[in-house]
């Protein structure tokens, strides 16, 4: 029998909440760090720069610009 749209979204909830709860810190860390990896690879530059600046503020912009710009001393 197939599920309903109301039944087939609260299976996606269970099931996530099932991944989420059989993760430790470390997996989730992880996770999540690969997530913002990958939505960000086929972005272009300018898009990233707005969402991080969207995201985190303008002084966490700069500095991240800063330390990816500046010259290894």
């Amino acid at each position: 029998m197939p599920l309903t749209s109301a039944q087939l979204d609260r299976l996606v909830e269970a099931y996530a909440n099932h991944c989420v709860d059989s993760m430790d810190t470390k997996c989730l860390e992880q996770f999540v760090y690969d997530t913002i990896v990958d939505s960000l690879s086929n972005t272009g530059e300018s898009e990233i720069l707005e969402r991080i600046e969207l995201i985190s503020g303008a002084d966490v912009l700069e500095d991240l610009v800063s330390s990816v710009t500046e010259l290894p001393a």
